[in-house]
């Protein structure tokens, strides 16, 4: 039998994640982004496993952002690792034709050492995610290298997020918003993808 908890939070973390509503009202701070978050079957990477895709809603067949992200549990903490795919433009619109990732497997991973988010349930229903201690999840920002630190509040209606980029000798902020989280709702859910057989 699966862990009952780990199945509750992958039905959270997955889905399509909108902020419409909040780039409609504030179109000159925010763009508007859609968050796919689909579940693999287990037997994919022999774990508990996700593709995601982030993307400007004028520009869908672009993503800026795919990953192969993988789901773990240590006590209390719920670890989201996150991994380059090879050959990614290969699996554009995956999260909407989970028949694209069918071969996914047998592309070459390289995980993103540093930054795996951590997440603890702080409320009942309500998780708060964080990049892993230790400031080592590097990003390169012009010519600057910079230190993230992202911070996301999840639960089964929505997820906020907020990633910022520091200096790293100085931890002078570099890059990231200056109004404030991105604020998505879940305007799809994948939870018939997820339950006791999962995989």
């Amino acid at each position: 039998m699966k862990n009952t908890d780990i199945l509750e939070f992958a039905k959270k973390i997955s889905g399509i994640f909108s902020n419409k509503e909040q780039a409609l009202n504030n179109p000159r701070n925010f763009a508007h982004i859609q968050i796919h978050i689909r579940p693999l079957f287990f037997k994919t990477y022999k774990c508990f496993s996700f593709y995601s895709e982030q993307r400007y809603q004028h520009d869908i067949w672009n993503p800026y952002r795919q990953s192969i992200n993988k789901l773990s549990q240590e006590k209390d903490i719920f670890i989201l690792s996150n991994h380059k795919i090879e050959d990614q433009e290969r699996f554009t619109g995956g999260a909407l034709d989970l028949s694209l990732l069918d071969k996914i497997s047998k592309y070459k991973l390289e995980e993103k050492f540093g930054c795996s988010m951590h997440f603890k349930e702080r409320r009942p229903g309500i998780f708060i995610g964080n990049i892993e201690p230790g400031e080592k999840c590097y990003i390169q920002h012009g010519k600057d290298k910079t230190y993230v630190k992202s911070e996301v509040i999840l639960n089964e209606k929505s997820l906020i997020s907020e990633d910022s980029g520091y200096e790293l000798v100085s931890g002078k902020k570099i890059w990231g918003s200056n109004f404030g989280p991105l604020i998505f709702k879940k305007i799809d859910n994948f939870d018939y993808f997820i339950d006791q057989d999962w995989g």
